[in-house]
């Protein structure tokens, strides 16, 4: 028997934490406004008024251009990609103005439709609180339902689509189902967990269009569900269908203008509720029966996340096209991966009364290989945007999972891990380079078929209207179009479905699932992407492709603007070529993070180095903000510093500077002394996330380097070997494979001092605040220089004598 969660947290308090940690994420990826702060800042009373008031010392600070102000979030779990997690209140801090202020739900959630917006829009404004509000209500409305089940958690596929109180984690309307009232949502919804009837109507043939693959008829699947009752009988009933719809979408139709005439004409006739019950998937709208081996998708004029989930006529061509498509190629790829299945959807039906379409009819009929006895896993069951601790989802499966290996949680975590991503990744890229298709693998769209130690065992993708084909396979698939033309409305341009690939599986999927697991505090995120990096670079090393390429090399992701989407009320389930996408950094260029370099722990000395010819002993140590910045302050006011380094700022604005950069992913900065005294600053930089990688082709491995000199005495410089120790330091790090530096073409000093320790010149470029030299090194370059340098120990404790 499992363990029952119980989440004690308050529902009402948990739904708006959930929401707005998908609006500051949503607008962190989009937008790009928002940076780490680091601590409370000294000379900065107004900022330092409103994070007193937390028990934190680590936030994100968004700048809101179109508000005039900075909003500050406290962090309380930072991850790798943007799925961090936030406590609350948020803090607005208006210098303008001179206030602070907490921010509430209604103001943070219309700030952020004005940052989007080129011109504020009252109504759109209004329109976009109420369905935030509305997704609010209804994650509190479902997350109790949720709790008053009390179920005892098990792993059947209805309870893996039914067990989602936090929703999808990359839309703001996570809950939005506008068009249900509270009564229907408990009566339809997953998460209330019940079982209903199906609505039928008797439909002549004549208004029938019907799609299916040669043996299925679905005429005889609706037959099988529901027998016409007596006193429906007529002489001409073998020209009817029976057609099932989902009884809210029933009421509605029934609602229409058009209605009466429907069925005054004797071409549709209302039965109504029969046969077996059926019950709602995650989607709401396709239903699933554990006797049944088919589910069906309905219509729904249901305004869910960002779409009124009806299916069209394309919706329905493109089901079928790929059902044709599959169905001559699955049992040859089957061969080579049995543990990875694309379900189809193999039979479609429309309705049409006087030529046009009744969308309330549209049915897409897709397989179901889900008896009630298999234990099967919703991909985003694991990935829910839930509140970190002991009720998280995915603390209590990995839990399990190590009990059932008896072995730690870690290692179970990275057992299931690898496991997930070996059945996953090859079978992916050989779709896509030697079928050229790629289905739509989000963590809605994933199902993990577990083994009875619940590793994963077997991966199910659904959604035919989402198994996307390549443009440039079009020629090679010409005769395929020919026998079903339906299929041309599957391609896709090549380098869009590389963007859409990135979206559904680098980000939703695994940047997504990464994030959860860390969550759960069993393991580091790190550790999952080492192991992801590995699994690609593998595979782009024995079966390279385009694919393999953008995960592996490209800088930036892609990823869905849905924020943006939803602020500008853009329907993707109308018109997918109207969304947009943002960049997010790329993931697996974490694996060349150098945590030394970058996140230095405390302030104490981490290199020193005694050079004889000179006499002197460098060190070098992270700096300490709260004991140098003064002295920072005074070095960039030097007469030599403010021509080329023009950091002679305000020391408020300086101190920000630092409060910004030490939390980053970008920089460190670093203390120099000469035999004890500070002399020189230098900070360290990753120049993928820097902007000098907007200018070549910068690669993940790729570290930077600041130097600034304070003495003006050429006795106290000492710059060849605080150079030296500098360049050691950085090539010490296993994650560095060359140095890049862009000194301003202004500082001939900065320039030879660089070329004196092997660095060379590669061109010129023009920065936003600087006409720069572009110069690079490599430890090759640097041993030539300085042969005896390969053997230096980085080490804090090395004096004069041992040298």
């Amino acid at each position: 028997m499992e363990k029952t969660l119980v989440q004690k947290n308050n529902t009402g308090k948990r739904a708006q934490e959930i929401t707005l940690r998908i609006l500051l994420n949503g607008m962190l990826r989009e937008l790009g406004n928002g940076k780490f702060y680091q601590g409370v800042p000294k000379y900065d009373p107004l900022t330092a008024q409103a994070l007193g008031k937390t028990r934190y010392s680590l936030y994100m600070r968004f700048e809101m251009k179109k508000s005039g102000l900075f909003l500050f979030a406290p962090i309380s779990y930072r991850s790798e990609s943007a799925f961090h997690e936030y406590d609350f209140p948020v803090w607005a801090v208006d210098h303008n103005h001179n206030k602070a202020f907490e921010v509430h739900l209604e103001e943070l959630t219309e700030m952020i439709y004005r940052e989007f917006c080129d011109t504020f829009n009252e109504k759109g404004s209004a329109r976009f609180i109420e369905r935030v509000e509305s997704s609010i209500r209804n994650l509190q409305l479902t997350a109790e339902a949720i709790l008053e089940r009390q179920t005892t958690i098990g792993y059947s596929f209805l309870e893996s689509e039914q067990m989602l109180p936090a929703g999808h984690n990359l839309h703001p309307f996570t809950k939005s189902r506008m068009g249900f009232s509270e009564e229907e949502q408990k009566r339809y919804a997953p998460e209330f967990g019940h079982g209903f009837q199906l609505d039928y109507f008797l439909i002549h043939k004549d208004c029938i269009s019907e799609q299916s693959l040669p043996g299925i008829s679905a005429k005889e699947i609706f037959a099988i569900l529901a027998s016409v009752p007596e006193q429906y009988y007529f002489d001409n009933m073998a020209d009817y269908y029976i057609v099932p719809c989902h009884p809210w979408e029933a009421q509605y139709l029934m609602s229409t203008e058009e209605y009466p005439e429907m069925i005054g004409s004797g071409q549709v006739i209302h039965i109504g509720k029969l046969g077996e019950e059926f019950y709602a998937t995650s989607s709401i709208r396709t239903l699933y029966s554990p006797e049944f081996k088919w589910m069906l998708k309905f219509s729904l004029h249901v305004l869910m996340t960002g779409s009124v989930r009806t299916n069209s006529l394309k919706d329905l061509r493109r089901g079928y096209a790929s059902s044709v498509w599959w169905d001559d190629r699955k049992d040859l790829f089957e061969v080579d991966f049995p543990g990875f299945k694309l379900l189809s959807e193999p039979s479609t039906l429309s309705v049409y009364f006087k030529d046009i379409n009744v969308d309330s009819f549209n049915i897409l009929i897709r397989e179901n290989p889900f008896s009630a006895q298999d234990k099967v896993l919703l991909l985003a069951r694991l990935c829910q945007d839930e509140s970190t601790g002991h009720d998280h989802f995915a603390n209590h499966f990995f839990t399990t999972l190590a009990e059932n290996l008896q072995i730690k949680p870690e290692q179970a975590i990275v057992s299931w891990f690898t496991r997930y991503v070996g059945l996953l990744l090859s079978p992916l890229n050989t779709l896509f380079k030697e079928f050229g298709m790629a289905p739509e693998v989000h963590q809605q769209n994933l199902l993990i078929r577990l083994d009875d130690d619940l590793l994963p065992q077997t991966i199910y993708v659904r959604d035919g209207q989402g198994y996307l084909l390549r443009e440039s396979f079009k020629a090679k698939y010409k005769k395929s179009i020919q026998e079903c033309p339906e299929i041309e409305e599957l391609f896709i341009r090549d380098n869009r479905l590389l963007d859409i690939i990135s979206h559904h599986l680098l980000v939703s999927n695994f940047a997504a699932l990464v994030s959860s697991l860390g969550k759960t505090g069993l393991i580091r995120e790190k550790e999952l992407i080492h192991i992801l990096y590995a699994e690609f670079a593998h595979l782009h090393e024995s079966d390279p492709s385009d694919f393999t390429d953008y995960a592996l090399h490209q800088r930036y992701w892609a990823v869905k603007s849905n924020l943006r989407s939803a602020v500008l009320d853009v329907d993707g389930g109308i018109n997918a070529s109207s969304i947009s996408y943002a960049k997010v950094p790329n993931l697996l260029h974490r694996h060349f993070f150098s945590e030394q370099l970058i996140h230095p722990k405390g302030t104490e000395v981490v290199f020193k180095r005694y050079f004889a010819k000179e006499d002197v002993t460098i060190s070098m140590r992270p700096i300490d903000l709260e004991q140098d910045l003064e002295m920072l302050h005074e070095w960039f006011n030097r007469e030599h510093a403010i021509k080329i380094w023009q950091m002679n700022w305000p020391i408020d604005e300086l101190e920000t500077y630092y409060r910004l950069m030490l939390p980053s992913d970008e920089a460190h900065s670093y203390i120099i002394s000469s035999n004890g005294e500070a002399s020189c600053n230098i900070e360290v930089y990753w120049a993928c996330r820097d902007i000098v990688g907007d200018y070549y082709e910068v690669l993940p491995t790729d570290y930077g380097t600041h130097q600034f000199i304070a003495p003006t005495d050429p006795k106290k410089k000492y710059v060849s070997p605080s150079t030296q120790s500098m360049v050691d330091y950085v090539f010490a790090q296993p994650e560095v494979g060359k140095m890049v530096g862009e000194g301003s073409v202004d500082s001939l000093a900065s320039m030879m001092n660089k070329a004196h320790v092997g660095f060379r010149v590669d061109k010129v470029i023009e920065m936003p605040h600087k006409k720069a030299n572009l110069n690079f090194c490599y430890r090759e370059w640097y041993w030539e220089k300085f042969p005896h340098n390969k053997n230096i120990a980085i080490t804090t404790n090395i004096t004069k004598n041992e040298q």
